[in-house]
């Protein structure tokens, strides 16, 4: 037979859930953009990519990085745009800083 009481014994702790941003290494961005890691770090010594932040192992990239990088894949190889003219045109394309 089943009681219906509550088990004192067992007790049941509330624990907050707090979303983050996923974030990337190098490594991990150059699997989901399909490219070599070399690429990403490429771009972000650039200054194509930004970082979130900076470990030992390397720069932090979250999702807006990952997009950019498929889309600067995406000039570079469909467009045959260099590093170079990759590098122009972001700077074209960033809004002033105030």
């Amino acid at each position: 037979m089943v009681s219906s009481e509550r088990d004192p014994a067992r007790s049941f702790e509330l624990v907050l859930y707090t979303s983050s941003r996923p974030t990337y290494s190098a490594f991990s961005m150059a699997e989901l953009a399909k490219v070599h890691p070399e690429m990403v770090l490429c771009y972000w010594r650039l200054g194509l990519l930004r970082a979130l932040e900076e470990e030992a192992e390397g720069p932090r990239f979250d999702d807006d990085a990952l997009y950019l990088l498929k889309r600067l894949e995406q000039l570079r190889r469909d467009y045959g745009l260099s590093l170079r003219a990759l590098r122009l045109l972001s700077r074209a394309l960033r809004p002033p800083e105030a």
